[in-house]
């Protein structure tokens, strides 16, 4: 009997068909819990950057401003006058990004790669528009960047990751610095004469 568990964990382990395959079926499963994290994750981090740019939380605000050709006279006028900005990426910003990322990594290593492309597949809510998890990685640390970099060679083998996602994330993760990663992946994008990367048009895999 110990010898037929022994073989059978011996499967598992160096069979990564068979692990891909339970990954799969656990994504499927848990598709709305992971969903819910990823939602909070994404809207937080979307949240408090415009909070820095904008002043304010009211969407209504915020819309009517991104729809102006140059905000640029409200926001000078409601710039902070202290060192806030500071305050909020050391104390908000920067401690979420963390969590996010660490987030991203684990629910990667237990399910997949949670792209959207595997999202749209299995959940039956509603995926708004702009929602795109790949974001939280793109606003990692350095001090991630090397394991976010063995988990995206492995999710992209594996098939969980689409071009898209990995040339973005190979771009972020070398100090946005190898726009080759842009380029050969397929994601259009903008650089200044000194190479660096002023807009990108991100795509999203198919």
């Amino acid at each position: 009997m110990k010898k037929i568990i022994f073989l059978i964990l011996l499967i598992i382990t160096f069979n990564p068909l068979f692990s891909q395959t339970e990954k799969e079926k656990l994504f499927e499963k848990n598709i709305d819990s992971i969903m819910a994290e990823l939602r909070f994750s994404y809207q937080y981090d979307q949240a408090m950057r415009e909070y820095i740019l904008f002043k304010t939380f009211d969407k209504s605000i915020i819309d009517s401003l991104e729809t102006l050709d140059d905000p640029r006279e409200y926001i000078f006028a409601h710039n902070f006058e202290t060192n806030k900005v500071k305050r909020i990426w050391d104390e908000f910003i920067h401690p979420a990004d963390d969590k996010f990322t660490e987030l991203m990594i684990d629910i990667s290593n237990k399910y997949g790669y949670p792209s959207l492309k595997r999202i749209n597949k299995y959940y039956d809510g509603i995926v708004p528009p702009e929602f795109d998890p790949t974001i939280l990685l793109i606003h990692s640390r350095k001090k991630y960047w090397s394991e976010i970099n063995t988990m995206v060679e492995r999710e992209f083998k594996n098939g969980n990751m689409g071009k898209c996602d990995y040339g973005y994330i190979k771009w972020h993760i070398s100090g946005r610095k190898e726009n080759s990663f842009l380029k050969e992946n397929g994601i259009k994008f903008a650089a200044g004469d000194n190479g660096q990367v002023y807009y990108i048009d991100s795509c999203e895999d198919k």
